[in-house]
């Protein structure tokens, strides 16, 4: 079925939520009857978004492993975002999502080679943001699981890229669809009753 036409429909209609204030972050924990499990932690000033992951139950009822689309869980120790064909070592590059208010970002690290090396394309197919280089050096596919949930197509003419300090930057800038359901996402938090530590407890495991 099509999304509905509101913020909550991001994932699915409904869900219990529960939020609390910790370390600076904002925690949002939804929970749905079928079975999804997602959770959201915000900077408590700015509002950006630091964390997602998400998990679905299993099929004997108990809970997959998180699996992490924004940001880095540090509990888990690792950011997410598509299939990486480079082992992961402290100078091998490594990927993480972090987004704007206007765009979804990946930030490639132990990137050291020029800019003109780069090349960032979609793949209308698999509606994946692709990054390679002309060496041969790397090669990833980037899911963007915002769009799939809503049927968006990720754009070739809305990415652009920036390179700095062994850094590679890719953005993709969002659709309106997607800013629209940002913006009730955001009034729907700040009318959210929140916790703060030590009040009560966001589970995430």
């Amino acid at each position: 079925p099509q999304p509905a036409g509101n913020a909550k429909a991001m994932y699915h209609p409904g869900g219990k939520k529960t939020a609390i204030i910790a370390g600076g972050r904002k925690k949002v924990h939804t929970v749905w009857d079928l079975g999804f499990e997602q959770v959201e932690e915000y900077d408590a000033t700015t509002d950006q978004l630091l964390l997602r992951k998400v998990r679905k139950e299993a099929a004997a009822g108990r809970p997959n492993k998180w699996e992490v689309e924004v940001g880095e869980d540090l509990q888990a120790g690792g950011g997410g975002g598509g299939d990486e064909l480079i082992a992961t070592s402290s100078d091998q590059p490594s990927i993480v999502r972090l987004d704007t208010k206007e765009a979804f970002q990946w930030r490639v690290r132990n990137m050291p080679y020029p800019k003109e090396t780069y090349q960032v394309t979609a793949d209308d197919e698999k509606n994946q943001v692709v990054i390679r280089t002309t060496n041969k050096k790397y090669f990833k596919r980037i899911d963007v699981p915002d769009l799939n949930r809503l049927g968006l197509r990720v754009e070739e003419g809305g990415i652009s890229i920036a390179h700095a300090n062994r850094t590679l930057v890719v953005s993709l800038k969002k659709p309106q669809k997607i800013l629209e359901l940002e913006a009730e996402l955001r009034k729907e938090r700040k009318s959210m009753k929140v916790s703060k530590e030590g009040d009560a407890d966001c589970k995430q495991q």
